[in-house]
């Protein structure tokens, strides 16, 4: 168990460690706590690290860093627990192709209850579950708001699988600010892929806005576009930065040593 090489990677601000696995580097390693462990953020490297039935910011940077390493062409396709996706490098920048979303996917016009005041809520399941929520005041709201009304959505009942939960402010008929409580981080991230992608094909369904949507993330624009047709929403692409911010080494310490938060000091485990 010796140094593993990788790459820290962010689509549209949302970050990841990468490592090449071809040669099965990774086999010795109980990786859910390997990977807890690695990407706890100020006492090792930092990422959003969990796993999920698919991520589209992490989909761009895995196709791109796949084209870095020379193990796929600047065009590919890979498989993911939420089908096969498509992808095309261009530069930074990576266009990923989703796999056609069916109306039944969606669920329009619901309510919540929440402090006893009826919220309404639009869902859509695109690779994983999302509820998209419109206020118009998305870019000011309090962190504190955000944090509790999506902790609350994201485990309520009737999601069984849990959902992610974004925040829309419309503010033409192309462009809409988003921000995001993300299942499995269970945190506000900087972009949602999936996510924006849910919200514009949602949007564009309700008559708020028209394909192509620029999604303004805390982190940056995503690009989506996409055929709305009678039962069924195809040719559907997002498309947005997969920057390679750093590369280096995970040494045996960021794996070997975790937190006791029980009295906040360090202690030594062994993987």
């Amino acid at each position: 168990m010796g140094k593993i090489p990788f790459m820290k990677m962010n689509g549209c601000g949302n970050d990841f460690i990468v490592v090449d696995n071809r040669q099965d580097i990774m086999k010795e390693y109980k990786l859910p706590e390997f990977i807890r462990r690695v990407c706890a953020r100020r006492v090792f490297v930092g990422a959003d690290g969990s796993e999920g039935e698919m991520c589209g910011n992490g989909a761009r940077c895995i196709s791109r860093f796949a084209y870095l390493q020379g193990a796929a062409e600047n065009e590919t396709n890979f498989e993911t627990m939420a089908g096969i996706y498509e992808s095309k490098v261009v530069g930074e920048n990576v266009c990923l192709r989703f796999p056609p979303v069916k109306m039944s996917d969606l669920q329009l016009y619901q309510t919540y209850e929440f402090n006893r005041k009826a919220l309404d809520f639009h869902y859509a399941l695109v690779g994983v579950p999302h509820v998209a929520i419109y206020r118009d005041d998305v870019d000011t709201m309090d962190y504190k708001e955000l944090f509790t009304l999506g902790r609350k959505i994201r485990y309520d009942t009737r999601f069984p699988a849990g959902t992610n939960v974004n925040f829309l402010e419309v503010l033409d008929d192309n462009n809409i600010i988003i921000r995001t409580y993300e299942r499995g981080v269970e945190n506000e991230t900087f972009a949602c892929g999936t996510g924006s992608t849910a919200s514009a094909i949602i949007s564009c369904h309700l008559g708020k806005t028209k394909s192509p949507v620029n999604m303004h993330t805390r982190a940056g624009v995503l690009k989506i576009y996409f055929n709305i047709k009678e039962n069924i929403i195809d040719e559907l692409f997002m498309e947005g930065n997969a920057k390679v911010v750093a590369e280096g080494y995970l040494l045996p310490e960021a794996w070997k040593r975790s937190i006791d938060t029980t009295n906040n000091k360090f202690k030594e485990e062994i993987v």
